[in-house]
């Protein structure tokens, strides 16, 4: 989980919870609903739609969000329905990254001058 409370499954971020940053989720899928789990409580369930060839996620979609007992104990800063917050947010797939072809350039010195 970042910072902010969401997993990272795919090319989507999925909210489970603010207060459990830095630690690990369980991602389940089963047919078309994906939850997110810490040690056995669920946090969080999506409904997944999936794409032709049925390996890749096209949509993610009906967040239900459940009280569990890892909630932030900090109060909210707005009201719900005051703000609107994105539950589920679409991410870039992450590119691996190309190493550079490092060149050492070295300039000699001369050693003699022409002129003395």
């Amino acid at each position: 989980m970042n910072k902010a409370g969401y997993a990272r499954f795919r090319n989507f971020l999925l909210y489970g919870e603010r207060n459990l940053a830095g630690e690990t989720v369980q991602v389940d899928i089963f047919q078309d609903v994906l939850t997110l789990d810490y040690h056995q409580e669920r946090l969080s369930r999506y409904s997944v739609e999936w794409q032709p060839d049925d390996r890749h996620i096209a949509r993610v979609g009906s967040p239900r969000i459940y009280h569990h007992r890892y909630q932030s104990a900090q109060l909210e800063l707005w009201q719900l329905g005051e703000v609107e917050w994105f539950v589920i947010l679409r991410d870039f797939p992450r590119s691996r990254r190309r190493r550079r072809c490092s060149r050492i350039l070295a300039i000699h010195p001369p050693l003699f001058s022409d002129g003395a």
